[in-house]
């Protein structure tokens, strides 16, 4: 399957708002939109969708991920979802080639780094697959409460 990335558009978001993950993934279920715009969540701003975030869009011009890009001093900060009905298609590895690509057009050879849930065992086998080394395990508080992560890093 071809993906390729797009700017994130209003649409996009709303559409994101929709998604629904299932069982243990369901933490990964965003809030309404009405909710979002009153958190101020940097998804609904078009100035931060334009320059924070990406969609993923499929051969058949439909939004399948999204990523976000928060450059830091010492490294890119990123972070990815994709629709609930795209996960396990093996769509992983190329979401994965497309964030390094876009990262290196956007920082150059700044380290990458992202968070993931520790429950997250999917995400991690394709973020190590990916060339990324598990960095740190923490505890952090969320919107919803304190759960445990781990920080994986890429250095080119």
């Amino acid at each position: 399957m071809d993906l390729r990335l797009e700017i994130l558009t209003e649409d996009h978001a709303r559409q994101i708002c929709c998604w629904k993950y299932e069982g243990i993934y369901s933490i990964y279920n965003f809030p309404d939109w009405s909710t979002l715009i009153k958190q101020r969540w940097g998804i609904t701003q078009e100035e931060k969708r334009k320059n924070e975030f990406t969609a993923v869009i499929d051969e058949s011009n439909n939004l399948c991920g999204y990523i976000s890009f928060i450059k830091n001093k010492d490294f890119a900060l990123v972070g990815l979802g994709l629709k609930p009905s795209s996960c396990g298609q093996g769509l992983g590895d190329i979401l994965m080639e497309l964030l390094k690509n876009e990262c290196k057009k956007r920082y150059g050879n700044k380290k990458i780094t992202l968070e993931v849930r520790t429950f997250n065992k999917r995400a991690i086998k394709c973020y190590e697959k990916a060339g990324f080394e598990i960095t740190d395990v923490y505890q952090k508080d969320t919107l919803i409460g304190s759960d445990e992560f781990i920080k994986m890093e890429y250095k080119w």
